[in-house]
Order: structure tokens, then sequence, then C-alpha cells
């Protein structure tokens, strides 16, 4: 990944990525770290990061200025332990990718914290596709879900949130990725 200063040109893109861990990582059997507690969102995380990796950074393009950052929000019981570097994306990026799952049709305080910490943030000129997992809600999104990310996300621009079916990266792909390659075109 190359560090760039400005907003892409017409033919780089600039992604983020921020989904909520549900524990976070531990040292895994091999000394490495691995997820905790995997949730549908970190299958999520998976799926869109390979992705958009292969999208953004083919073998044959060279001198590209692409960048695609991943950024973890961890959700443990002493609250907010790492946060999407907002300055960073304001500045940096043209799309987000906000994946998390809902609950009870709200956005999680977790999720909120992380994306109003140190801000407000103007976030004009930036598109934001919000990818809810359901496993931990009633189901439903709905008109609290769109209020709560209109209100953490002031100025950028929502798509109309993805909801995926399923836990697993291989029953969230075929979902995921045709609206990923919707949000870098």
């Amino acid at each position: 990944m190359q560090l760039v200063d400005s907003k892409p040109t017409p033919d780089d893109r600039h992604v983020c990525v921020i989904w909520l861990s549900r524990a976070g990582l531990a040292i895994g059997a091999d000394g490495q770290p691995v997820e905790a507690e995997s949730s549908p969102a970190s299958a999520a995380a998976q799926v869109a990061e390979k992705h958009l990796s292969t999208r953004l950074f083919p073998h044959e393009r060279r001198g590209g200025r692409s960048r695609l950052q991943i950024n973890e929000i961890q959700s443990l019981r002493h609250g907010l332990v790492s946060g999407p570097d907002m300055k960073g994306v304001v500045a940096h990026h043209e799309s987000v990718a906000l994946i998390t799952p809902v609950f009870d049709g709200r956005l999680p305080d977790i999720v909120t914290e992380a994306l109003t910490k140190f801000g407000p943030y103007d976030l004009a000129g930036i598109t934001v596709m919000p990818v809810v997992t359901l496993a931990d809600s009633t189901g439903e999104v709905g008109d609290a879900l769109l209020a709560d990310l209109r209100a953490a996300l002031p100025g950028a621009e929502l798509l109309e949130p993805l909801v995926l079916l399923g836990e697993k990266p291989e029953e969230i792909e075929s979902q995921l990725t045709p609206c990923l390659d919707d949000l870098i075109r």
C-alpha cells in the first residue's frame, strides 16, 4: 500500500473498510493473532479485504496510487479499544464500506463512538456503503438505523444499506462483492 496525500485521480480508488469485531484478537496455536470470536461482520470484512485487494491492486497494473485501508473497531467489555482514523478517512478516501451488526434496528453505540470520537467530521464527497449483519438483531433495518448513520456520518452520501444473510465468508461473498464493485467504479 502506498501512502497518498490527496483524493484519487480518475484511475485510482481509495476505499476504507471499517468493521466491528466482536471480541478483538487473541494469540492462536501458531503464535499468530486470530480473531477471538468470529462474527458475520468479521467474515464480511475478510471478504471485502480480499475482494478489494484483488480489484484495486491487479498484478498487471503498475504505478497506480489506489489505497485500501482496513480499520477494526474492537468491542470489549471496557469499551472502545481501537477505532478508525476518521481524520485519515476524510482526508484520503472517497469510499467507505462500514460493516456492522445492528442491535434492535440501531447502530451499536461502540460504532457510533468510533465514528464520532474527536469529531465532528465533514464527510462531504465521501460515499458510505453501510453493510449490516442481522445475527444479533430483530431482523429489521429501518428508519432508526438510517437516522443513526446520518448522525454519525454527517455530509456523507449514504447508499442503501446492504443487509447480509449468513455468517461465513462463503455465504456472504456472492451478496457483498457485486456491491463492492459498484462502490469502486
